[in-house]
């Protein structure tokens, strides 16, 4: 539920605190013990006098001190700008942000106590009671001995936490940016973000109504009768194939699921979105039946749609979901990203009138009227999933970054051509069409303008052609019968099927496009082949500097481990830990370095990265910074940010003054080193969130 939500629960109270002064003796009240003590004392002191106050994951000690410091201790709690938190140093530093984990990445000398999960187990966990053990929870009296543990557990913890401070306090502080960027982090979930509750509460009836529909006609798709069969598949459980354990599917236990024809063979990795998604748009040879099956399987396991139960769980008593996002989260970039909810990944809508659908979800109507009228249940909930995030009074205001990675991109690199057409306000994804296509900009249709965006906005990073037909094959898009029949005319030959022409029309299209790309942006297409070179010679010769255009590569030892840094026009350096140069790579020699490696649920171990890949990083993360920069001059402005979504941001409006086109001017004032950067936003005056 959040840590806000967890603090303000009446069942919630302190079992113990522990505290140190600098580098001074870690003191500690429990309450076992109770009274006023010196760790009563020294929290109080530091209060009073403004002192820094560091956590690990400040967060939850902030939450905790908000709601339970007066009501428990009697004591005032921190203000915001009081916090400091060694877990954001980590993140800042590249590293793994868990206590556990960052420790034994530094190698700290007082290392977390790994027996501090089963005394939270313990104490801090409700139990199942048992006919011979009805309690619901074990009291610090029941067994005093583990509960000196626990109290050692906490004490520790500091500790730990003091000495990861020591570790990354000169190189990773918490200043300047980097401050700003925290407290107004802090501001951001102190505030959360407003929900409709009532109408998330139908929601989630009708999402359980939907659901006893659908659980039982996947069983009936997925029967093992020598077709199709499902198979739940866990790290700690794996099935045989060919075993029929299809009446164990239950879609709220989120296991991953693997579907096969076993006629076919068909044997596809483990399903997600993305690949349910491309098995429907190309099932070759999957039968009607497992086409069918697949559709069922994404609706019920749709990430989407859980959103609505994790906007319930997280929501305090006011209707605010707070918590929700987390700064630096993104450990390559340093952007943010979420908690919970996850506002970052809602899903395209799946319907052009959404207002419709969410109408009739808050005035309360059936599963059956709704899908009389809008159509698929789940499809409405998709589609009007931002909508639930609703100011409970008055209107909020949304602003937009227009085009800004295809803004920022050309600028670290003084592609100054590109620039231009933006500087000047130029109709970028029609001119980029017209080179993709001919003829003149003013005649380019909306199909041929799709394209030229895609190209705009995705060809920047080393995008070749499969990958630039996937990105418009996720938006929906098939070649027009004009582009098609345009195609056939420079053909020869004839082609069995209409969908054999519009595969080679979609194949020729993507190529045109990353060439045509290319071709007008030739400074950022070489800088990915420099920014490569330039980190493999940093590797190879510590401490020396190597340029492309605005960004600076170098190597060495930061934070007490070596690293790539790439330092960026703000000032702020992107971390790549233990980077070193692997000979073995598909195309040569290729970088590796410690970080989350993909597809592994957050796993941390060897990456691999390239010139194009470290480019996407620098780029994105100096997006961010623009969009710190402009967040500030907002919230200096009384426009309070009560959440982000990638290069957006969402504010209520506090007063009618305020408005959506003053709040697109804050976030384009620029900083003394934005120089040149041409920016632009989009917003407007909503009733709810909208995309």
């Amino acid at each position: 539920v959040g840590a806000f939500k967890y603090a303000e629960h009446p069942s919630t109270e302190i079992l113990i605190m522990a505290i140190a002064k600098n580098d001074g003796p870690v003191e500690v009240w429990d309450c076992m013990h109770g009274g006023i003590c010196n760790a009563i004392r020294m929290l109080q002191e530091a209060i009073l006098s403004g002192a820094q106050i560091y956590a690990h994951n400040a967060q939850f000690e902030h939450a905790i001190s908000n709601f339970m410091l007066g009501e428990a201790r009697n004591l005032e709690h921190p203000y915001i700008t009081q916090w400091r938190c060694t877990a954001a140093m980590c993140r800042l530093a590249a590293i793994p942000s868990s206590l556990a984990g960052a420790g034994e990445f530094l190698e700290i000398e007082t290392p977390k106590d790994k027996e501090g999960m089963r005394l939270i187990q313990k104490f801090s966990v409700p139990r199942r009671p048992t006919k011979h053990d009805p309690r619901t929870r074990i009291m610090p009296a029941d067994d005093l001995e583990d509960f000196a543990l626990f109290v050692d557990y906490c004490r520790q913890d500091v500790r730990a936490e003091r000495a990861l401070h020591h570790k990354l306090a000169a190189d990773f502080p918490l200043k300047g940016w980097a401050l700003e960027s925290f407290q107004l982090d802090l501001s951001m979930n102190d505030r959360g973000f407003p929900v409709n509750s009532k109408a998330l509460g139908h929601a989630n009836t009708l999402m359980t109504e939907y659901l006893a529909m659908k659980v039982p006609e996947f069983r009936a798709q997925v029967a093992n009768d020598g077709e199709i069969l499902t198979l739940p598949v866990t790290k700690q459980r794996k099935a045989p194939k060919g075993v029929d354990i299809t009446d164990g599917f239950n879609p709220t236990q989120g296991e991953l699921f693997k579907v096969w024809l076993v006629n076919e063979e068909w044997t596809p990795p483990d399903l997600t979105a993305d690949t349910v998604g491309e098995k429907l748009a190309n099932p070759g040879d999957l039968t009607e039946r497992g086409q069918a099956a697949l559709r069922t399987f994404s609706l019920i396991s749709s990430a989407a749609v859980k959103k609505i139960p994790a906007m319930l769980n997280m929501a305090s008593e006011d209707g605010y979901v707070r918590g929700a996002l987390m700064v630096f989260g993104a450990e390559r970039t340093h952007r943010w990203t979420g908690r919970g909810v996850q506002p970052q990944n809602f899903a395209r809508p799946k319907m052009k009138f959404t207002a419709l659908g969410y109408d009739m979800l808050c005035r309360g109507c059936s599963l059956q009227e709704i899908e009389d009228i809008c159509g698929d249940f789940f499809d409405v909930l998709v589609s009007v999933i931002r909508h639930f995030i609703q100011p409970h009074e008055g209107n909020c205001l949304q602003a937009d970054y227009s085009s800004i990675e295809a803004r920022v991109a050309p600028w670290l690199v003084d592609e100054q051509a590109t620039l231009d057409l933006f500087e000047r306000g130029e109709p970028v994804y029609e001119i980029m069409a017209q080179k993709i296509f001919g003829g003149k900009v003013e005649d380019i249709t909306p199909d041929q303008r799709f394209i030229g965006k895609q190209a705009v906005l995705g060809c920047t990073y080393n995008m070749g052609a499969p990958k630039f037909r996937g990105t418009c094959e996720s938006y929906g898009f098939s070649p027009s019968p004009e582009m098609v029949g345009e195609f056939k005319s420079t053909q020869k030959g004839f082609m069995e099927s209409q969908e054999a022409w519009i595969d080679a029309t979609y194949d020729d299209l993507a190529q045109r496009a990353v060439t045509a790309w290319r071709t007008a942006n030739p400074i950022t297409t070489a800088s990915w082949k420099l920014l490569d070179t330039a980190a493999k010679n940093a590797i190879r010769t510590p401490k020396s500097v190597h340029k492309v255009g605005k960004l600076r590569v170098t190597y060495g030892t930061i934070g007490g481990f070596k690293a790539l840094l790439i330092k960026l026009p703000s000032g702020h350096k992107l971390v790549y830990p233990r980077a070193c140069i692997k000979p073995d790579g598909k195309f040569g020699p290729e970088i590796e370095f410690y970080g989350v490696v993909p597809n592994t649920g957050g796993q941390w171990g060897k990456c691999r990265t390239h010139g194009g890949k470290l480019f996407e990083n620098c780029s994105q993360a100096t997006a961010g910074d623009v969009m710190r920069h402009g967040m500030k001059c907002a919230d200096d402005a009384g426009y309070e940010a009560f959440m982000l979504v990638h290069d957006e941001i969402l504010t209520l409006q506090d007063d009618p003054s305020q408005t959506h086109e003053e709040l697109c001017d804050l976030l384009c004032q620029k900083a003394d080193w934005m120089d040149g950067l041409p920016l632009a936003a989009e917003g407007g005056t909503l009733p709810y969130y909208k995309k």
